[in-house]
């Protein structure tokens, strides 16, 4: 039992500490439709996703474009619903004004008809069919940014609902790397907060859960972005050469309930202890946290 406890910790270190999980989130500068529900969302690899750039249309069983693009990389997928009384319009030209703001080139746009069948993109081009809607409601772009290409449909269904859809395929070598990041911030370039949003996490040597003053810039963090919802992995170094499990995870608790104590919702924050099973991260330390960023 005591075995398995330990890879259990080790796995969810790995997957905590990643760098992957730097990219499975949209651009850091997107903002969602307000008021919208996030209803769907993934994260894969894709080594061949189809960019249409163009109407679709499907022969012989088979999705065909007169124009496209063939990419690969991290595919991240978002999918709202807009509140009763919003358009597919507003959803659309929302986020592509968010696009040319970030001086992105529109390679293709189309609405209504033009696009060709809902039921095409719905289930060829993004595999959810929640987005089948009317044809005339649609509206679709491709632009391509800095780090990568971005898929933008919405559609009003025939219930009445209005969907937001947005495929962003990432490509890791336009993005800074993890290496490349720790770097500035030994230069003191980078301060552990620009890394925090930059990476997604960010390892914080020395920092004890037991500080009250840990506490207090836990606080200010979420207050200053509600839509943060923040795991924290406590590292802790024990003097019997132990794991560190027990102490750790005594330590998590104790932040966990302070955070709840003082507002921050169950839902927003969750504290998990490690002890000494993360080693490149306590470094010399015999404390360390680590904080994760899950944002919607």
């Amino acid at each position: 039992m005591y075995d398995r406890l330990i890879k259990l910790c080790l796995m969810a270190t790995l997957i905590f500490v990643s760098p992957a999980y730097a990219t499975t989130q949209l651009p850091e500068w997107f903002e969602p439709f307000p008021l919208s529900t996030l209803e769907n969302q993934s994260a894969r690899p894709t080594p061949d996703y189809q960019l249409p750039l163009s109407q679709i249309t499907r022969i012989q069983g088979l999705l065909r474009t007169q124009n496209e693009r063939r990419l690969r990389g991290q595919l991240i997928r978002r999918t709202w619903e807009l509140a009763s009384g919003n358009t597919p319009a507003q959803g659309f030209h929302h986020v592509r004004d968010q696009l040319v703001a970030q001086q992105a080139e529109i390679l293709f746009e189309c609405s209504s008809r033009q696009c060709g069948a809902s039921n095409l993109w719905a289930n060829q081009v993004f595999g959810y069919a929640n987005l089948l809607g009317v044809d005339s409601s649609q509206f679709y772009l491709a632009a391509e940014i800095a780090t990568g290409h971005v898929a933008v449909y919405a559609v009003r269904r025939g219930n009445g609902r209005v969907y937001l859809h947005i495929d962003y395929i990432h490509d890791p070598s336009s993005a800074p790397s993890v290496e490349t990041v720790a770097e500035e911030v030994q230069r003191n370039d980078l301060t552990w907060q620009q890394v925090f949003e930059q990476q997604g996490f960010v390892d914080l040597s020395g920092w004890a859960a037991d500080d009250p003053e840990t506490l207090s810039v836990l606080l200010d963090l979420l207050d200053e972005n509600l839509n943060l919802k923040l795991r924290v992995v406590v590292h802790q170094r024990v003097s019997s050469g132990d794991t560190g499990l027990t102490e750790s995870n005594a330590m998590a608790q104790q932040l966990e309930y302070a955070l709840l104590e003082a507002g921050v919702l169950p839902e927003r924050v969750a504290v998990f202890g490690i002890g000494a099973l993360a080693p490149s991260v306590l470094g010399d330390d015999s404390q360390a946290l680590t904080l994760i960023k899950l944002e919607n």
